[in-house]
Formats: structure tokens, sequence, C-alpha cells
């Protein structure tokens, strides 16, 4: 297929220059029969896939650009899986030093040719062009259950659930505000109700006589609203997903096939049961976060989402946000026919009060975000593909896009706690950092407290049988799946109309919220929910999340430069990042001066200011110093220990996936690292604390893939280095007292003769 005038225009602007010079003689004495020919292309692929022209042009396979079909290439190419007939006509155009547009053909060429034979999208290490963030999934690579899900997302919401909460019907289904044809469909719909019930409505209240009797109400009073109501009946009803969804409202469906729906499509979502059980209402709140998890995850800049339940004709109106779910409180749709017309004509009108993004521009099927830069002046950005997202409610709902010229846009709801990232990058530059990402843009968009505006909350819904260990330091999971939480969650003081808790009632919550993103320990104080600032950054540079390392090279130059990084923030700025992992550190062209680089401080503290205000540890929980996951002041050792635990984590858990061990070997089923996820802070810490002495250490390096073994002696030394042994007290733990820059050195030198020694082989 010829190229279209779009990528010609993006070759001309990314030209290749001398990136394949190297291998032109290589080219001319290439045996075919021998291993040389599958390393020497293998090179080729992955010297294209780091050109700045594959990750700007667009993928032809579905993916998100040409790099991404090239990567898995890439490592078919080393397991020694491909022929060299596929990549002839490539050859030949570099031995012929061809234009680079006739070089760029014949990619595509091998793409759509191999097409058949790339590995399933879950095995691909994908192209990652621009700054990550965290999501929110609790399993680090284990498949998604209803089960494992529901639990994690109870860990979620379960202290910051509220029902009956005061002004709900006003906020959200007030007439008053409403349009004329709105106010005519609740007077006709209203006629349907004989003053004791509702006519037609099934006296066995079972799914599918309710169901009915909806679409007969919809069809004579709703049939010119602009939202339809839809239901799934049987599994794998939603795109790349199963699972089926009992009443939701959407556009009307144009392009469903078979069945077919998308969760990015859907507008409210609803519960159906036959019968109202008091004793089922966790199960049920769940049943409907579940899909609303799904939601925010394919509409990752929605606001809130609108959910309800109706188990025979007790109704419960909920609206999900960044702070968790809230509802109207259950009535009876016979008893208070208003409120059940209001809702139905409200659902399938509503406007302003859906939560949709009103913040991204749409125009000309492309998307535009106005912000404030540093001299304060408007500047307009286009936003291409979104590349990051989180899959959890209760979080910081963090989402990336790439923009037109290779930066990132970055959404975010952070706690009006914590400093906003946008002050800390600014400070960071100020203070001369080097290494970490630069705040080009930014602007406030809402918060939490303005979109409840005008409610009173009463006390968070107690679930039954649940209880708080005010003892230990987090909560135990018992069952088999990694548990989450997050620092997204310290309770933050908010403004705006709701109760107030009285001294008496305060008490020590450990709130644990879910995903990959960051565990705390969360004291709520005097506020019911926390209030969150949603807003945006674009941040350069562009780069790779660490653990999409491609070689064994990347992965240490990236780690030892993102070090580097972290010692000029921490001696330079003054700033300790403290939440150091995988998706913190990034990979980025060496231009910058950093093949790795520190992003995100959201939770960074400036070591001259007072406290946060947020009681909790901060980090991420596999990666968490020993020392922190027991409560202990966050130090820069604590950094480079969690800097140590995101290396073993890429050699003993990601390597695999990114397609190390050749297709021979098989990772560990159940690897030891799984310790560092489930259960207290205080189990955590002395399963790290156990697997930090030599022995311990040993065991989980014999998780490392062949290819990886040359980075066990490099473990060794940074062990000993952050461990050091005392003949009295054994192996310490604590920040060494005098020059940090020593410790930095040491650990930023074993990098490197780590590195020198790969080079030699």
């Amino acid at each position: 297929m010829p190229l279209t005038e779009q990528q010609i225009n993006v070759i001309s602007g990314h030209p290749l220059n001398d990136t394949l010079d190297r291998f032109r003689d290589k080219l001319r004495d290439l045996d075919e029969s021998d291993r040389s020919w599958h390393d020497a292309t293998a090179t080729i692929i992955l010297a294209l896939v780091d050109t700045s022209a594959a990750l700007n042009l667009d993928s032809r396979s579905g993916k998100e650009t040409l790099a991404d079909d090239l990567f898995p290439i890439y490592l078919s190419v080393r397991r020694g899986s491909l022929k060299s007939e596929h990549f002839c006509r490539l050859f030949r155009c570099i031995i012929d030093k061809a234009t680079d547009i006739d070089i760029w053909e014949a990619v595509f060429s091998i793409v759509e040719s191999l097409s058949a034979l790339t590995p399933p999208q879950s095995i691909i290490a994908p192209t990652f062009q621009g700054t990550p963030v965290k999501t929110s999934s609790s399993r680090l690579g284990d498949s998604e259950t209803r089960d494992i899900i529901e639990g994690e997302l109870f860990e979620e919401i379960k202290h910051c659930t509220f029902r009956n909460v005061k002004g709900f019907f006003d906020k959200f289904f007030n007439p008053q505000n409403w349009r004329r044809e709105q106010k005519a469909m609740l007077r006709a719909m209203m006629t349907a109700h004989n003053g004791k019930a509702w006519s037609d409505f099934p006296s066995t209240p079972n799914e599918k006589p309710v169901w009915d009797w909806l679409c007969l109400l919809e069809g004579r009073f709703l049939a010119d609203a602009p939202h339809k109501l839809y239901t799934t009946r049987t599994a794998n009803q939603f795109k790349e997903r199963k699972g089926q969804m009992d009443i939701f409202w959407q556009m009307p469906a144009t392009n469903i096939n078979n069945d077919i729906f998308e969760y990015k499509h859907v507008l409210i979502v609803g519960e159906q049961k036959k019968s109202y059980n008091t004793s089922k209402f966790k199960a049920i709140l769940l049943q409907l976060a579940r899909h609303v998890r799904s939601i925010f995850a394919d509409q990752p800049t929605r606001r809130f989402i609108h959910a309800f339940s109706l188990c025979a004709s007790t109704m419960e109106l909920w609206v999900f946000d960044r702070s968790g779910p809230y509802s109207s409180g259950p009535f009876d749709i016979h008893d208070e026919p208003d409120k059940f017309a209001r809702t139905l004509v409200g659902y399938a009108t509503m406007d302003d009060d859906m939560g949709l993004d009103r913040f991204i521009e749409k125009e000309d099927g492309q998307r535009h975000i106005t912000l404030d830069d540093a001299s304060n002046k408007k500047i307009r950005v286009r936003l291409d593909k979104a590349m990051v997202r989180q899959q959890a409610i209760v979080c910081r709902g963090t989402t990336c896009y790439k923009t037109q010229h290779s930066q990132v846009a970055k959404f975010s709801w952070a706690s009006d706690k914590q400093k906003l990232e946008v002050e800390q990058l600014k400070l960071a530059e100020q203070r001369g950092v080097k290494g970490v990402a630069r705040v080009v843009a930014h602007r406030r968009i809402t918060t939490i407290a303005k979109m409840r505006e005008g409610l009173e909350f009463p006390e968070r819904h107690s679930f039954r049988g649940e209880t708080v260990d005010f003892e230990d330091t987090g909560s135990t999971n018992t069952s088999s799946h990694k548990r989450k939480s997050l620092s997204d969650n310290t309770s933050d003081k908010a403004s705006g109309p709701k109760r107030r808790r009285s001294n008496s009632q305060k008490s020590k919550l450990a709130t644990l919220s879910i995903g990959k993103a960051k565990p705390s320990l969360n004291t709520p104080g005097e506020d019911l929910w926390e209030n969150r600032i949603y807003s945006c950054l674009l941040i350069s540079p562009a780069g790779r999340v660490i653990s999409k390392f491609r070689t064994i090279e990347e992965l240490l130059e990236s780690m030892r430069d993102a070090i580097k990084a972290h010692q000029s923030l921490y001696v330079t700025g003054n700033i300790l990042h403290r939440d150091i992992s995988p998706n913190n550190i990034i990979i980025t062209r060496p231009e910058t001066g950093f093949k790795g680089m520190l992003i995100d401080l959201d939770l960074a503290k400036v070591m001259d200011s007072g406290p946060t205000g947020a009681r909790h540890q901060t980090g991420t929980m596999q990666f968490m110093a020993i020392e922190v996951l027991r409560a202990a002041d966050h130090t820069y050792r604590h950094d480079l220990e969690s800097f140590f635990y995101v290396l073993l984590w890429m050699c003993a858990r990601q390597s695999w996936t990114n397609g190390f061990g050749r297709g021979i070997e098989r990772p560990p089923r159940d690897s030891l690292l799984r310790r560092w996820e489930i259960g207290s802070f205080k189990y955590i810490a002395a399963a790290k604390q156990g697997d930090m002495a030599v022995d311990g250490l040993k065991q989980i390096m014999n998780e490392f893939p062949k290819d990886l073994h040359v980075v066990k002696p490099l473990c060794l030394r940074i062990r000993k280095l952050l461990f050091p042994l005392n003949k009295e007290e054994g192996m310490i733990f604590g920040t060494p007292a005098g020059d940090p820059s020593q410790l930095y050195n040491a650990i930023i030198a074993a990098y490197g003769d780590a590195i020198d020694k790969l080079s030699e082989h």
C-alpha cells in the first residue's frame, strides 16, 4: 500500500539521517545460516523503533504508532522465529542508500506481511511515548476476575460512601431548571401513575417484565429524548470485556454489531433486581461500581457518572466521582412517583449534569485544549491519542495524551492538601534541577467541592461486618490477589456545604485506595470527604515508562540517570520525591542529557517546608522502603531503596513480559515478589527485610531470566551499599549520617561499572 501524503510529511519532518549507515557494511557480509543474521536484523529493527519517525507514524494494525507494530517483530526476530525473506527489500534499501520514503515503504511492507505472526496484544510490550503515570489495576500481570475487581473496589470505596445525601434531587433533577420540552415529558409521564401505583407495573417484578415496562414508558413519554435505554442479558456483550449490564442509557446506537456495546458510549448505568433486600446492598453497589470503573477507564476525563439500582419497586440513585459514591437514599417509586418520573426524564435528557468532559474542545475530528503558559498567555494544544489512564474510581484519575509537539498533556485530580504538581515542577526548574520533567503550561479546571456544591452529607455509610484495625499500619487482604492502597486518598479539607464531624466522632481509619498507584495510611480529619483539584499539565519531554525497556543496557542506563536526576532534585533542589516506582521513571532520548528521567512530583516534599498536612506514608506499595512501611520519616535513602526494588522488579517480573528468556524459559508460577503486594504494611516490611539478606536476594535473583543474569552482580553490590552489616545490630536499614552524595555516587558508580561490563560482551 503506497504511503499517504500525511505519512510522507511525517517522514520528511523526521529524517533518518545516518541512523542506518552503521549497518550497511554488515548487511553485505551477512550469513543467513547463522545466528549473526538474527542479531543484526533485531538491532536494525530496534534502531527503527527508536526513531522519531516510527514514534510519529500511525500504526496500520490498530495500535498507537508504527513503533508499536515494529517492537513485537523485533522480539520475534530475536527469538529466531522469522526468515530473512521478509527483510530483503529493507536490507537492499539500506545497502543502496535509498531515500527515507523507500525505506519506510519497505518497513510498512514488513509490518503488513508479518501482521499474522505478531504476538497477541496481551504479551506485547507496547511503545509508550509520553509521561506515564500510575494505573490503578492492582495486579501486575494477573488476569482480572469479577471477585478480584469487586474486592478491590470495596477497599476503594468503603470509607467514602454516603447515602441519603440531602439536596441530591434538587441538584441533579430539579424541574425548575429544565427546558420546556423536559417539563412536558415530566407532566406526560406522571399521567401513568394512578395516585397509588404506576399503571402496568408488573405484579411479579422479574427482570424481563420490568424491563418491558420501562421500555413502554420510554416509548410513550421519552421517544424524543436524546438518550436511549439499552440492556444486555448475556455475557460478552461489551467489547473486550465480559459481563452484562442490566440497564443503561447512551446515545442512540448507530454502530452496534450483534449487540456489542462499548463503555465509551455509556452515559448512565443501572442494576435491576426482582426483590429488595437490604442485605444485598453491598453486592449491588459493587456491581454498579464495577461498571462505573469500566466507564471511567474508557471515558477517562469524565468528571462523574450517574448510576442507580431498581430492586422491585425500590430505587436508589448514585453519583460516582473521584472522591467516591454518594446516593439519594432508597425510595419506593409507587409512593414517590415524582422522584421516579424526574429520574427517568433527567437520565434521558440531561446535559451539563451528566458529568461529561467539557474542557476538551472537539472540532473537525480533532481535540484541543487551552492552557496558560508561564507568562499566563493562552496556548491551544492539539491532543492525539490517550496513552495512559487509571482503572479505578477513587483515585487521581490520571490520564495522559500525546500532543502534536510530542509533549504530554496530563489530566489528574490531585488532593488539595498536597502542593500541586505544577508548583513543585516550577520550583524544581527555578532551583536548577536537572533530569526532571518540565512543565510547559497548566490549567486548573474544577474541584470536587465545586461539583458537590449544594449537597449536605451525613456520616459515612458503615458497611456491615467491616472493622478497622487501629494498631496496624494498613489492612490485610486475605484473598490471594494483590491488595492495593494509594496515597491518592488522603482525607483533605474540602470547601463547599457539607456537615462537619465533631471531635468526638474522629477516628483513625486505615483507608486504602485501589490501584497501581500509591499506597498510604490515611487518617481522616474533620472533613467527611476529600476535596480534589482537577487540572491539566503540559509536560516535556515525552518518554517511555521504564517498564517498557527493550534492552538490558537501556534499563541500566535509564535507572542510573534517573538516580542522577533524583540526586539533583534532592541535593540541588532540596526536594524529596517520595514516590519512586516504575511509573515515575521514563526512558528519554540522549539529547535530553538523561537517558532516564523522573516525573510525577505529586507527593514530593520541599525539605525546608513544614508538614504537608496529610498524615500518611507515601510511595507505591511494592517499592516502599522497609522503614517507610514502618512509618519512619521519609529520607533520600528510602527513595534509593525504592530504586533498588524497581530494578529487582524489572528483572524478576517485567523482563518476562518484555520478551526476555527467548521463549525457552518460563517465568516462575508464584513469584517471591508477590509478598511485596499482599497484606499489611508490617507484613510487607518483614518480607522485604528477609529478602534483602544475601540468601533472600539470591532467591529473588533466581527468578531472573538468563538474559538478566548479567545484572546479578550489580544487585548484590547495591544491596551491600543500602544494607551494610553491623556486628552488633546486623543489617542496617537507617539513613547514614553525612554527605548524601556519598551513597548516591557509590550507587551511580555501580551502575556505571555494570554498563561498562555489558559493552564488553
